[in-house]
């Protein structure tokens, strides 16, 4: 059995490998059009912004490249006679299966990798390499970014931030504190941040208005060369902010959204996105369990060629419906694990049911 297994598995990453280069592969040389027709680089800067894709986007069609390997290779196995081989050496169905959920964890955790530590961090500097392409002195995309920090009853701090550096530095910084009323106490603008630890920012060349709480008293103005500031804004949730959900890693989901949630704003999209990030390694023993049904289609029963063309099809439905499940969960206000695992639940239990009805039937 393991040399059975050995060779399976050599099979199914060989497969898995050269398409997931072909799938990767056009990805790449139509972003670098897409780079060089509406952004206006130079041809290396496109390349090099391009290149810094390549995670993000394996990691996006490694679960259709899984199911397309796995077709082809028990497909031309069945082709060959291969399998029944196989199947009289004792790989019965449910070894089989177990053998390519085997394989299909293997992919998960690759999945899981890229998708937590290489694509995100890759993001991170395609962020900054694009400021710095724009003469910028940070990554924050647009106009800044908006946080909301709230210290307490009195101080509802909202915090617009104009550049962030790639060191977590911040530039061109407006901080208006609110009471419970959303009635404007303060008013402080800096020209750069630097972080000291524990919650903790040194503000740099600040002019600070004070506003009086009532009618009586006047509006004091100051201006500083450096002002201790405390928020809970810290380094790690810009980092957050700068990426998009789908490019954040479940940890930093996670503290975002702890963050949204002590301050009183919205997390279902975030929360909806850090179960389908948890969920998402588990499409790769779902493609598995779609593919093992091919082995068992006979070799007149359909070229090689229309059964690949079927799995990725199959994969490609997928993915749409793993993100029309989510688009309607939002709607529908569903709970935000029933959104993310209904696709799961649907295409797994399919794949079982049809692979039993079709060892029963042969």
């Amino acid at each position: 059995m393991q040399t059975l297994r050995r060779y399976l598995f050599r099979q199914l990453l060989g497969a898995t490998a050269l398409v997931l280069l072909v799938f990767v592969g056009l990805l790449f040389f139509l972003d670098v059009l897409n780079q060089l027709s509406s952004n206006g680089h130079g041809f290396a800067q496109a390349l090099a912004l391009v290149s810094l894709q390549i995670p993000m986007r394996a990691y996006e069609v490694l679960p259709i490249a899984v199911l397309t390997a796995a077709v082809y290779v028990l497909a031309g196995l069945a082709a060959s006679s291969e399998f029944t081989v196989m199947r009289m050496a004792g790989l019965g169905p449910v070894v089989a299966l177990a053998q390519l959920a085997g394989f299909g964890l293997l992919c998960a955790a690759v999945l899981f990798c890229l998708g937590d530590f290489v694509a995100p961090a890759a993001q991170r500097l395609q962020a900054t390499l694009q400021a710095q392409g724009r003469g910028e002195a940070g990554n924050a995309p647009g106009p800044g970014l908006w946080v909301r920090n709230r210290e307490g009853a009195n101080d509802d701090q909202m915090i617009q931030i104009g550049r962030v550096s790639a060191g977590g530095q911040w530039h061109d910084v407006s901080i208006y504190v609110l009471d419970d009323s959303a009635h404007l106490l303060r008013t402080v603008r800096a020209r750069s941040g630097v972080y000291l630890g524990d919650g903790n920012w040194m503000l740099h060349d600040v002019r600070s208005v004070r506003l009086p709480a009532g009618s009586q008293g006047g509006i004091q103005r100051s201006r500083l060369p450096q002002l201790r500031w405390h928020t809970a804004v810290s380094p790690a949730v810009l980092d957050a902010l700068v990426l998009s959900p789908q490019s954040m890693s479940v940890f930093e989901l996670w503290r975002y959204i702890d963050h949204l949630r002590a301050n009183g704003q919205a997390v279902q999209r975030d929360q909806l996105e850090l179960w389908r990030k948890l969920l998402y390694p588990l499409s790769a023993v779902i493609m598995m369990m779609l593919a093992l049904p091919f082995a068992y289609l006979h070799a007149r029963s359909g070229q090689l060629s229309w059964k690949v063309f079927a799995g990725i099809m199959l994969g490609v439905s997928f993915i749409l419906i793993n993100t029309l499940a989510s688009r309607l969960g939002l709607v529908a206000s569903w709970p935000v694990w029933l959104a993310a695992a209904l696709p799961y639940l649907l295409y797994g239990g399919a794949a079982l049911g049809f692979f039993v009805w079709r060892v029963q039937r042969h």
